[in-house]
């Protein structure tokens, strides 16, 4: 029953999240009605508001990657596969937005709240870059059985590869890094970027 209450918990801090509710706002009583739970069943799986928040934010990563590992592992090509990785990012990165634009707000209103939660981060944030990481290897290992790629590369060899190639559709999809960035709109639709980004995994390893 455990793992299903903290489930729970993780998904009605997201629903929140999602209804634009700004970190900051956020109260343990929020989450607790939303969940359908009294308040201080939250207090029985965590600490403070700024636990929840932040374990919830490493639950939603690790679902990220396992629902892209999971593309892998059905029965289709690499490039089928890879380009559905790819378009998959876009509306993950509309949530990313919106929780970077919470940590802006709760920066703001609460620097201890921020210090906080940064330090718990912190601590989550080995065990998701493992996970990130084996996502990249899987990857790297279903274009390697299908020929794609000749032979496995050294491991910065391939991380940088697959990282250059999501990195076309986390600065396209990033509005934040668009308006700094570029001096006007970029002119590519979502599928010219894909194909970008899968040229560019191609030409780094092939």
């Amino acid at each position: 029953m455990e793992k299903n209450k903290r489930e729970m918990i993780y998904e009605a801090t997201l629903s929140l999240i999602e209804d634009n509710y700004q970190l900051a706002q956020i109260k343990v009583g929020d989450i607790a009605k939303k969940a359908n739970i009294g308040k201080g069943t939250i207090y029985e799986y965590f600490n403070s508001k700024e636990e929840v928040i932040s374990e919830t934010i490493a639950y939603m990563i690790k679902a990220w990657v396992q629902s892209l590992e999971n593309i892998l592992d059905e029965n289709q090509s690499f490039e089928e596969s890879y380009r559905r990785i790819l378009r998959n990012l876009f509306p993950m990165m509309k949530k990313k937005h919106q929780i970077f634009m919470g940590f802006m707000m709760l920066s703001k209103s609460s620097d201890t709240s921020m210090d906080s939660l940064h330090k718990l981060m912190e601590k989550n944030n080995e065990e998701i870059q493992k996970t990130i990481l084996h996502l990249y290897e899987k990857i790297v290992d279903k274009s390697l059985e299908e020929g794609i790629i000749k032979e496995k590369p050294e491991i910065f060899d391939w991380y940088f590869a697959v990282n250059s190639s999501i990195t076309c559709v986390l600065i396209y999809e990033d509005q934040f890094a668009n308006q700094r960035v570029f001096s006007e709109k970029v002119a590519y639709n979502q599928e010219e970027i894909i194909e970008k980004a899968y040229n560019i995994f191609v030409k780094l390893l092939g």
